[in-house]
């Protein structure tokens, strides 16, 4: 043996880069050169330029030759070293340059086959050149230092590598210190380059740019860690895949992008490369359009911080660009929806950044018609909402034979079945729909079932529309629609973006808080052992908890002394928060309360904002966005506001907790039950990345860890629907339905002939569905009407789902389905009642919050299972458990018992006190103002208080250091004192004698219209109480129960003048909510308020025959124009102040108010019935 047979394989770092050099000198279209070969100041290796332009250009070569002479190459160098310092790398590569006149390319970009014949002689010329242990400065600062790997195109320098051998000790760490500290920024080559790569043997880094110290690394693996290849290093792909010839090629032409940022203030040039994820899923999807054609539905399931707005803008850019083997573009359009109402800003501007063709892309921001035209003229690439589909198809024109690509950003919410039926009939022209309705062989039997089978085949997968789907949170929906066997077509994990740095994991810092209360019943005279149902009851008293001044007032101070002494220093003292309510009542009490802390605590240091849909109606006051934040900032205007360094927190109800990007939020508060896809997506407005932001912070009030992190694991890695989806079952779901008997055939197919048959009056339809309700519904137990009405509504709701899946045509499900649609709208709803009174019996008396759980919340390194769903068996409600409010208030209180001390005690024992003082009984018996007896609850309550300061310490000292919660306080004392010392008790609430009573009271103003000019009285009122229990929106059906039982005491009960007052406020603020939901049932949509008039004026603009009582000169309306302009100076005062009434004020006041009521009833009537009512 010889010495060398001893000597060990050393694996050193020029080892990996033979592997690496000798893999890409045997690749097509590369060989090897040297660091000698490189021409430093030139910035070129002139053999390989002069090669490319002489061989593969030699028209060209030969103009320059003459041209030039011998002096031909230097004059190209100089030009192409001047357009690369004026225009940079990115475009000299592209677009070459003209020298004197002669077009002279640097590249040539892998033609198609049949439409790029004369390109192909030049892309065989192309030639690549792998550099090792490149120089590439001669200036003092970087002289002698070398490049590990440099990449050139036809002798032009474009990436750079450091490469890092992990048996030597050194890693990627140890080659991002290089390019920070060991190379030049300034250098002209390194600053020209498109790329730098750091690699070791299992993990890749990469920058676009070279800022020293500040340079920004980005991982560019396949997954968290690149998956483990037998013979091979880890990071193989990189010299196998991503460095080959046509790989770098399509990444140039396609891939790469230069622009100046909208918002950038130096106005310096930015280069976007794409990471590993974003390459792999626009290259996979691209391919497989090549290989299998149109038609074709694809999910992308990539996590928050994955730069979905880049892969989008990719994916569109690239299929516009995209042509199929007749030579013809494969899609017509592009199309870009999104399922916000108010287009998503920065899609469209990424997507209009990538283009580098103007005109290419166009924005539809507003008017169906306008998207009619981009359709009809062919735009590109159009970005949309999907709403504006749904009225589209009358402005349209001819679509034949045109092909689409709908890319849906947020697809689990924007592709519900009638918005994927409008975008896909929106597209489809009819003869197309008459084709697959023959091809499937459907059975017709008539021109409407031709017609109904149309409609259904517009709701199933079309050959000329291919869907391309991207979600981080898929739910088994979207994996049945849109997935390949129950998966995503590609995957960018939230686990990956979290490892990579790319989000930041918002359960790694999360502390949950238990709540402890006490609840007492109070000694009423009527102590009965009445029994409630337990369920209803037990969510009615933890709603009073929860909803409590009290408890919203020490959540809000906890919250601001724990932002105060910690958040606020974060993120280099920056750092906001958002506070996450349970309704939009909370998110008012919340701002108020909150406010009126910083400005008592902490001398308005910071601001807050508040987000909510609509108004809401609290204490007789009516809050909005805008009144509570300030002229002009609600809706979108808010998400700019919060930008200002001030504004610190934002209070949010159901809004801003998906889609809203601000990387300074830092910490949320959680006081709302969260659960599966909202959970993520609620609590990921935290994870955004920021300069000096480290970590985050959930103080959650509601939710227990083990409930989150169930929400969690399922997207953590991969998701999969487990079993596919039976469109079977429709016909089990329908029969179920059959069995009831309760309409005929007969009267089905005249329900459907009215509806599509355009000559008939749809009047029509109300008595037709009227008499099914009256003939087969009604009768029924109330068990059964509850389960019937369920079986109805699975029906419209998993056949708008299913027809989508369906590989078949069958009308008569179509035909089914329109029919249940319109049944479900007339079939009686008897809401949910809550046993109210319950909460005239308890009060909170003892109340304090401790924490349960602190730390990470771990989750499993395991794939996802979403089940496809059970057999969607519908039962009939069972009766719940009954029992008594001692029971109730033993169970409820039970799991605090020992926990809660007297300091911890409320309010309801110091009421009671109040309450016994002779002062206060004689003043509520007496007619005093309602800001008389305020006055005079305030200075006894605190009176009292501060006497036995000992057993009221911790309520007083909230009560001295916090002005809002006093407020709030004092009001509902007010209200209780009222309720504690009236004469009789409230009558229980009975509807049919109401009615009479009103009919009674309110005929005599009512003689010339009702039965004349408008239906009967009786059937009026009938429709008042409709409107009343019509279940609409949550932000409309307020008003059902307050307004009913206001009407109920109002005209049963023994009222005192303090009574009538709050009858009085009540019911003018009701009515402009009663005249919205009017419009709501007429219109199906809620009115938005014109930005020239608010409030009552503006929704009675909408009401014709209400707007002409203003100035009316007809004799029959003389009251009810008196009535109207009562009304309305009313609440215009009630707008400004609280308006009080004299004594003998209050009844005719009241009338006229009733009168209104049922005048709105009497005049839209028949339009609420027409809609379905």
């Amino acid at each position: 043996m010889t010495q060398s047979d001893y000597m060990i394989n050393n694996p050193t770092e020029t080892v990996f880069e033979d592997v690496i050099a000798a893999y890409l000198a045997a690749s097509p279209l590369y060989n090897l050169r040297t660091s000698a070969d490189f021409d430093i100041n030139r910035m070129c290796d002139p053999v390989m330029l002069r090669q490319f332009i002489e061989e593969g250009q030699p028209e060209t070569w030969t103009k320059l030759s003459k041209r030039f002479g011998t002096e031909a190459l230097d004059q190209v160098i100089r030009e192409y070293n001047r357009q690369v310092d004026n225009n940079g790398m990115l475009k000299t590569l592209r677009d070459g340059f003209t020298l004197q006149g002669i077009k002279i390319k640097l590249l040539q970009f892998k033609p198609d086959q049949k439409r790029n014949t004369p390109f192909v002689a030049l892309y065989n010329k192309n030639c690549f050149s792998v550099v090792r242990q490149m120089r590439y400065s001669t200036a003092a600062k970087d002289k002698g230092n070398e490049l590990d790997l440099a990449i050139l195109i036809n002798g032009i320098p474009f990436i750079t590598c450091e490469l890092k051998n992990e048996s030597t000790g050194q890693t990627i760490v140890n080659g991002m210190e290089q390019y920070r500290n060991h190379r030049d920024p300034n250098n002209r080559m390194l600053k020209s380059c498109l790329v730098h790569f750091v690699a070791d043997n299992n993990r890749v880094m990469m920058t676009t740019k070279l800022c020293g110290e500040n340079t920004m690394f980005l991982p560019f693996n396949i997954n968290t860690d690149n998956p483990i290849i037998e013979g091979k290093y880890a990071t193989s792909y990189m010299w196998e895949e991503i460095f080959q010839a046509d790989s770098l090629l399509n990444i140039i032409q396609d891939f790469i992008k230069q622009y100046i940022p909208r918002k950038s203030k130096t106005r310096e040039r930015v280069t976007i490369f794409p990471r590993y994820h974003q390459l792999r899923c626009v290259r996979r999807i691209i391919a497989d359009i090549k290989e299998k054609g149109n038609g074709k539905s694809y999910l992308v399931q990539h996590s928050a911080g994955s730069g979905k707005s880049k892969s989008i803008a990719w994916l569109a850019h690239q299929l516009s660009d995209l042509f199929d083997v007749e030579d013809k573009p494969s899609f017509d359009s592009i199309i870009v929806v999104t399922d916000r109402i108010i287009l998503d800003k920065a899609i469209a501007d990424e997507i209009e950044d990538f283009a580098t063709v103007a005109g290419v892309v166009k924005s539809v921001k507003s008017g169906s018609s306008k998207l009619a035209t981009a359709l009809e003229n062919g735009n590109r690439i159009i970005i949309t909402t999907i709403q504006k589909f749904a009225n589209v198809r009358k402005h349209l024109g001819e679509l034949k034979g045109k092909r689409f690509a709908v890319i849906i950003d947020e697809a689990h919410s924007s592709q519900n079945g009638e918005n994927a039926k409008d975008v896909k009939i929106t597209l489809t022209d009819k003869e197309l729909l008459q084709t697959i309705v023959e091809e499937n062989d459907a059975e017709i039997e008539n021109d409407t079932d031709r017609l109904l089978a149309e409609i259904q085949a517009a709701r199933g997968q079309m050959d000329h529309i291919s869907y391309f789907a991207f979600t981080a949170t898929p739910k088994k929906q979207t994996l049945a629609l849109f997935g390949h066997n129950g998966e995503a077509f590609d995957i960018y994990s939230m686990r990956q973006a979290i490892d990579e740095g790319f989000i930041l994991d918002v359960l790694e810092n999360y502390t949950t808080f238990k709540s402890m209360f006490e609840i007492v019943g109070k000694q009423m005279e009527d102590e009965n052992d009445e029994e409630y149902d337990k369920k209803k009851a037990m969510k009615l008293l933890m709603q009073h908890v929860n909803d409590h001044p009290y408890t919203i007032s020490y959540k809000a101070d906890m919250m601001l002394t724990h932002f105060m002494n910690k958040t606020i220093h974060k993120i280099n003292g920056r750092a906001k928060a958002m506070v996450v309510t349970s309704s939009r009542a909370n998110a008012v009490r919340y701002k108020q309360v909150i406010d009126k802390i910083i400005a008592e605590k902490y001398g308005n240091l910071i601001s807050t904002l508040v987000a909510f849909s609509g108004s809401v109606e609290i204490n007789a006051h009516t809050y909005t966005e805008e009144n509570m934040n300030g002229f002009g900032i609600k809706d979108a205007a808010i998400r700019d506001k919060f930008n200002d360094d001030k504004c610190r927190i934002l209070i949010v109800a159901n809004k801003f907790q998906t889609g809203f990007d601000q990387p300074l939020l830092h910490t949320m508060y959680v006081d709302k039950q969260l659960g599966g896809v909202q959970a993520i997506q609620t609590l990921s407005r935290l994870n955004r990345c920021a300069e000096w932001k480290q970590d985050t912070m959930v103080i959650d009030f509601v939710n227990e860890q083990e409930e989150i992190q169930k929400s969690f694991q399922p997207y953590y890695q991969t998701t999969r629907l487990s079993e596919p989806i039976d469109t079977q079952k429709l016909y089990d779901f329908k029969s179920e339905i059959d069995k009831y008997k309760v309409f005929t055939e007969k009267q089905l197919n005249e329900a459907i002939e009215v509806l599509i048959d355009k000559s008939q009056k749809p009047e029509v339809l109300s008595p037709l569905f009227r008499t099914i309700i009256e003939e087969r519904v009604d009768p029924m137990e109330n068990e059964e009407k509850v389960k019937f009405r369920k079986l109805v509504d699975r029906y419209v709701r998993q056949y708008t789902f299913l027809s989508q899946l369906m590989t078949f045509i069958d009308p008569q499900l179509e035909k089914y389905y329109l029919f249940c649609k319109l049944l479900y709208k007339f079939l009686p709803y008897t809401k949910e009642t809550l046993p109210l009174d319950i909460l005239n019996r308890i009060n909170l008396d003892k109340f304090k919050i401790e924490e349960s759980a602190s730390g990470t919340i771990l989750l499993d390194k395991e794939d996802g299972n979403l089940k496809s769903g059970g057999d969607g068996r519908v039962n009939a409600p069972k009766p719940g458990t009954l029992g008594t409010l001692q029971d109730l208030l033993k169970e409820i209180n039970e799991p605090y018992a020992g926990f809660l001390q007297e300091n911890d005690k409320l309010i309801y024992s110091l009421l009671l006190e109040v309450l016994q003082d002779e002062d206060i009984q004689k003043a509520f018996s007496a007619q005093n103002t309602v800001d008389v007896l305020i006055e005079l609850v305030k200075d006894k309550f605190t009176a009292k208080g501060w006497d036995k300061i000992n057993e009221y310490v911790s309520l007083m000292e909230v009560m001295s250091g916090n002005q809002a919660f006093s407020e709030t306080f004092f009001r509902k004392a007010f209200e209780f004192l009222a309720a504690a010392t009236t004469k009789s008790n409230r009558p229980s609430y009975d509807e049919v004698v109401l009615k009479k009573l009103m009919y009674d009271n309110l005929i005599g103003e009512f003689e010339e219209l009702a039965g004349v000019t408008y239906r009967d009285l009786e059937e009026v009122i009938d429709w008042l109480f409709k409107i009343f229990n019509a279940t609409t929106i949550e932000s409309l059906d307020g008003l059902n129960e307050i307004v009913k039982e206001t009407f109920n005491n109002l005209y049963r009960a023994e009222n005192r003048d303090i009574d009538l007052q709050i009858y009085f406020q009540t019911l003018v603020t009701k009515y402009e909510a009663l005249l919205r939901k009017i419009y709501y049932m007429k219109e199906g949509k809620e009115l938005v308020s014109d930005k020239t008039s608010t409030g009552l004026v503006n929704v009675v603009y909408q009401f014709p025959d209400i707007q002409r009582l203003y100035k009316n000169k007809d004799p029959k309306l003389a009251n009810m124009s008196t009535f109207y302009n009562l009304l309305y100076q009313w609440r215009n005062d009630q707008a400004h102040q609280a308006p009080i009434l004299k004594s003998g004020e209050l009844s005719p006041a009241l009338h006229a108010i009733a009168a209104m009521y049922v005048y709105a009833a009497m005049v839209s009537a028949t339009d609420i019935e027409v809609a379905g009512y």
